[in-house]
């Protein structure tokens, strides 16, 4: 498997040292966040940046809790624009590039789980 593109040590620190927590944390970001991504990704192509603002606003603490930096800067802008409701040329980059590595880390994640 390439890098991982997650950190737990953020999650671990807060956990206090219960595995349990962490999994269990694992799991609710597994239940939900690929959801609020499709949806994030279906509110960018159809132009919903209010939408699309907000569901990245929902997505940003748990790309933080688990330090998946490579997208850190690219959630907030997504949020920043969804907000003001005013595009750059590079959203579309930014949207690919979370998609991308929230996919990776969904995978990664999913494996970790069932080892």
């Amino acid at each position: 498997m390439s890098d991982k593109v997650y950190d737990l040590s953020q999650l671990e620190e807060l956990a206090g040292g219960s595995q349990e927590f962490v999994f269990s944390m694992v799991e609710t970001f597994l239940e939900h966040t690929p959801g609020q991504l499709d949806e994030l990704t279906t509110a960018f192509r159809s132009g919903d940046m209010s939408a699309m603002g907000g569901l990245a606003h929902k997505i940003k603490p748990n790309v933080d809790l688990f330090g998946i930096s490579e997208i850190k800067e690219d959630i907030r802008a997504i949020e920043a624009m969804g907000k003001e409701g005013a595009q750059s040329p590079d959203l579309p980059a930014k949207v690919g590039r979370v998609e991308a590595t929230l996919k990776k880390a969904f995978e990664q994640l999913e494996a970790l789980k069932n080892s």
